[in-house]
């Protein structure tokens, strides 16, 4: 019987190593094939024009090494040898040399031989090889377009504000159709143009928003990004309308009125009408518009979300079965840095949100220590709220040594306490730790009346309760709602590995932004913002403070606060703050705005101040730069040369209207303020995929020639910007060869 078991399980089991060899082996086979091909189509070409020209094959070989199989018909013997990475034809007189008497090498002469033949007919052969190569790509490429496939179009996805593109005014679902008249069609098509585009040139946009061409058309300079070691403008392909990532912060525990993986966009709920969609383009105008303030969408929900393919993930099947929810979508607040590149001021008029993780590089030190995407930097090594700057320069301090990290994950679970009631304390923090001023047993009181009205599950109430007995006085109940979401890390600094230069220092194996979603605390405090001190400077809020209000309203949230100084430009207002256990007011000097003074909407496009749509700024390094509208630094440069005088702005809205305002420059109302603080989605869905074929052969061949063509092109300027440039780097260069 056992031996009987034995058999079975050898002939279940041995299959199945069978296909694991299969697939293990398949890419292999696969490059092997594809090598041979194109060899094949190579020497195809060099072997019917040597024919053409009269001259004698002897041998065609596909492969090197000994041959595998073979025949001989005519004079040419036809070969397919062990190696598939290379072949040849043999043509007479290549190769064949006979000594005449006076010991000379001389080419033997015969008239079918290569040398005998005219000097155009050798070119034609010469070249045969790679003329066959561009027709076969021709042909195959004809195919492809005639069949179609799936490809990421010619549309922007999530736009970085700190970029060409943010600073030029593109947005979520804008489908970009020409790049200096020279029309597009894939959003492979505009990296190819981006990266390879000369140093110095500054591309001219059509793009295509909701039906109509965006007008001024959007002008961008690409900027060479060195992490990424190519020329970028700053947003990233298209996005379909189901959802990857419902939040930059993953919960542990989503409610139903929250938005889900696999969810899919639907309608957007618009005074109580339901409003359907199409693009994410909409969507996220809507969301941005109400500036941090929720928007009540429908989405399909799939019955079955883990049932999800690849395919209905991306929209190509979108048989999903389906239940209808209405959800909310908030914008994530943040700010762009006002000193070009340096993250360390991004800031709301001087105070400096704390770092958040918005991208962790896989199997880097970051993402060995534990670091996940949206945590929040509390403390590094001793640092608390640590800046960009100081964070890096910490990592780069402590090269291969253990640094410790806290971060904050206010979605998840942390302390035995469940994330549901991590996300209850960080919503009722400041209440309770103010009621903690009057006693333990009042925070009690406070926290049991608040969990009254939630819908945390009772289990979990009982154990926060007893957390909260178990602190002693008020000030471990402050310390405890301080720490409540908090997860320590440890992380081991490492180099990027080199052969021939010095070790360079540590990298940070993360994007770190100042983006702090759940706590208003801030990290540092800004000395100056241009020419002028911060007016956080002025009001004295130290580093680590928590901002409790503001004009005497509560604040929570930085997005919060910001619509606070949105409201009240041009005034001084009272701000209150908690930092450790005492709780202080300042009063702040909010600075006039362009934006706010003409009620400019989010996502407006400003192109003219007085007679001018762009300057020339100096750079760090004495150089000039060409700076033009709607970047908020040619703004900035633009104001501060009218200060004392009217001028008359002009600027286009999300919707395409032109409108003109008049705005009274002052010195400290000469900062577009406004301009530097975006709303963005903080959700992200699968790509976008279209699939176009193209069924008329004709049409379809006039593809295959271009498309070929453009990737030809490609090639040549790659090698330009790799060799000459060093706009491209060899890390961009793949495949086989």
């Amino acid at each position: 019987m056992l031996l009987g078991m034995m058999n079975d399980m050898h002939s279940v089991i041995a299959p199945l190593a069978i296909i694991g060899i299969l697939k293990a082996v398949w890419p292999y086979i696969l490059l092997a094939f594809g090598f041979s091909l194109v060899i094949f189509v190579h020497e195809l070409g060099h072997f019917m024009a040597a024919k053409w020209a009269g001259v004698r094959v002897e041998r065609f070989a596909i492969g090197f090494g000994k041959e595998l199989v073979g025949f001989t018909r005519g004079e040419t013997r036809y070969s397919l040898n062990f190696l598939p990475l290379g072949g040849y034809v043999k043509m007479l007189g290549q190769e064949d040399f006979v000594v005449d008497k006076s010991g000379e090498l001389k080419v033997k002469e015969d008239p079918t031989s290569f040398t005998s033949k005219s000097i155009g007919k050798r070119m034609v052969i010469v070249t045969a090889g790679v003329v066959m190569n561009l027709l076969f790509a021709a042909l195959a490429l004809t195919i492809v377009a005639m069949v179609g496939k799936f490809e990421p179009p010619s549309v922007v996805g999530k736009v970085l504000p700190d970029s060409p593109a943010g600073r030029a005014g593109l947005q979520t679902g804008d489908r970009i159709v020409a790049i200096n008249d020279k029309s597009v069609e894939s959003f492979i098509g505009i990296k190819a143009r981006v990266t390879l585009s000369d140093t110095d040139e500054v591309l001219v946009l059509d793009v295509i928003r909701d039906g109509k061409l965006v007008i001024p058309r959007p002008e961008i300079k690409p900027e060479f990004k060195e992490e990424a070691k190519e020329r970028q403008l700053g947003f990233t392909q298209g996005m379909s309308l189901r959802v990857a990532r419902p939040s930059l912060f993953l919960n542990d525990e989503l409610l139903p009125d929250e938005l889900q993986a696999n969810d899919k966009f639907a309608y957007l709920v618009v005074d109580g009408d339901a409003v359907e969609f199409r693009g994410l383009g909409p969507l996220q105008r809507a969301v941005s518009d109400a500036r941090g303030e929720p928007v009540d969408v429908i989405v399909r929900r799939p019955e079955d979300p883990k049932s999800i393919t690849l395919e209905q993930q991306l929209g190509a099947d979108d048989d999903v079965k389906s239940v209808e929810q209405r959800v909310q979508l908030r914008a994530t607040w943040s700010t762009v840095p006002s000193i070009a590149g340096d993250r360390s001021t991004q800031s709301l008029l001087g105070l400096v949100p704390r770092l958040t993780a918005l991208v962790v590089t896989l199997e880097k030190s970051m993402a060995v220590a534990g670091v996940q995407m949206g945590d929040v930097i509390r403390k590094v090594g001793g640092q608390s709220h640590p800046t960009h700057s100081q964070y890096k320069a910490i990592i780069e301090k402590n090269r291969d040594q253990q640094v410790k990290l806290e971060v904050c994950r206010p979605g998840k679970s942390a302390s035995g306490l469940s994330a549901r009631i991590v996300r209850f304390c960080i919503q009722h923090r400041e209440a309770l730790i103010s009621a903690a001023r009057l006693g333990v047993d009042a925070a009690i009181e406070r926290t049991t009346s608040l969990l009254a009205e939630s819908v945390v599950p009772e289990a979990d109430r009982d154990t926060l309760l007893g957390k909260l007995r178990e602190c002693g006085d008020v000030a471990a109940l402050r310390k405890w709602f301080d720490n409540v979401d908090v997860h320590e890390l440890t992380v081991v600094p490492k180099s990027p590995f080199t052969l021939i230069r010095k070790t360079p220092p540590p990298t940070l194996d993360a994007e770190l932004v100042s983006i702090d979603e759940e706590h208003l605390v801030v990290a540092a405090v800004l000395d100056r913002i241009g020419d002028r001190t911060s007016p956080a400077k002025e009001s004295g809020i130290p580093a680590g403070a928590v901002i409790l209000s503001a004009d005497g309203k509560p604040v929570r949230k930085w997005y919060e606060l910001s619509e606070v100084f949105r409201r009240n430009t041009g005034k001084q207002i009272p701000l209150t703050y908690r930092i450790g256990d005492a709780v202080e007011t300042t009063t702040l000097a909010v600075p006039n705005s362009l934006v706010a003074s003409l009620d400019i909407p989010v996502g407006a496009r400003i192109f003219k101040i007085g007679d001018a749509s762009s300057l020339t700024l100096k750079t760090d390094a004495g150089e000039s730069k060409k700076v033009s509208l709607p970047d908020w630094r040619a703004v900035a440069g633009l104001l501060r040369e009218s200060i004392g005088k009217t001028v008359e702005v002009e600027y286009v809205t999300p919707d395409g209207r032109r409108e003109t305002g008049q705005y009274q420059v002052t010195p400290a109302g000469a900062d577009p303020w406004l301009l530097r603080i975006h709303y963005v989605p903080g959700f992200y869905c699968y790509p976008l995929m279209e699939k176009k074929p193209v069924h008329n052969p004709i049409t379809a061949l006039g593809v295959g020639f271009s498309r070929a063509y453009e990737w030809t092109m490609v090639t040549v300027l790659t090698l330009k910007h790799l060799i000459f440039t060093r706009q491209v780097s060899t890390e961009k260069i793949s495949g086989p060869v």
